[in-house]
């Protein structure tokens, strides 16, 4: 298939999964919302429910074309690119929650973790990528194991959300590579560590503010993957 081929029909296939989740993001982010408001003020569904404006669903639309539609351009068609395809879209999502409302609604996390991990193991055995399977594994365990430690030190410094959602991302970036795990891990502590310090310089926070992680850890993930393509 042609380079301008494989961008449009990427872009296409982005944006429609883009957009056909918005409406997913935004019941299971006001379910998300209820669930942790206080008994004392208790908050329905409904009442939860953030307003996605046109303008938000056109740019996770299109955020959700434009990522996929440059990894197959550079990459071109091929089965093995779909756990990280499938991970770029769904962290387009879950970034926008976590940055909108500090949140990772947990049915989002895990029917992501779901499709990345079932797509690699389905992938692994048609084309018989068992050594790629096992590192991604391996990769998704080690980083949850790191998550889930940091968390018990201080829930402060890593959210369970974000421990969760660490085990996918884990899995989709050693799929790529081990060196993609490390440098996306590495980045988006760097990315957390440069607005947190800008936050606090502009007075726009105070030291010890909760970061929403999730948001970072997304970003690094998607500028890895791009970039490894």
């Amino acid at each position: 298939m042609s380079a301008p081929l494989t961008l449009l029909g990427g872009a296409a296939l982005g944006m429609a999964a883009g957009s056909l989740l918005v409406p997913l993001t935004r019941r299971e982010l006001a379910a998300s919302v209820a669930r942790s408001s206080s008994a004392a003020a208790p908050v329905t569904t409904a009442e939860a429910a953030p307003r996605v404006s046109t303008g938000h669903w056109i740019a996770l639309a299109a955020v959700s074309g434009l990522l996929p539609a440059y990894v197959l351009h550079r990459v071109g068609w091929s089965i093995i690119a779909l756990p990280p395809l499938l991970l770029l879209v769904g962290l387009v999502q879950l970034a926008y929650c976590d940055l909108t409302r500090r949140l990772l609604p947990k049915t989002l996390v895990y029917a992501l973790s779901a499709a990345v991990i079932v797509s690699g193991v389905v992938i692994a055995g048609v084309t018989h990528e068992w050594q790629r399977l096992l590192v991604a594994s391996v990769g998704a365990i080690a980083f949850f194991v790191l998550f889930f430690v940091i968390n018990l030190m201080n829930p402060r410094w890593m959210a369970f959300g974000d421990v969760r959602l660490s085990l996918v991302v884990g899995f989709g970036l050693a799929w790529v590579s081990p060196v993609a795990l490390l440098e996306g891990f590495f980045l988006a502590n760097l990315l957390a560590a440069v607005v947190g310090f800008a936050l606090i310089a502009a007075r726009r926070a105070e030291r010890g503010f909760a970061v929403p992680f999730g948001f970072y850890l997304a970003l690094g993930a998607a500028v890895v993957l791009v970039t490894w393509s």
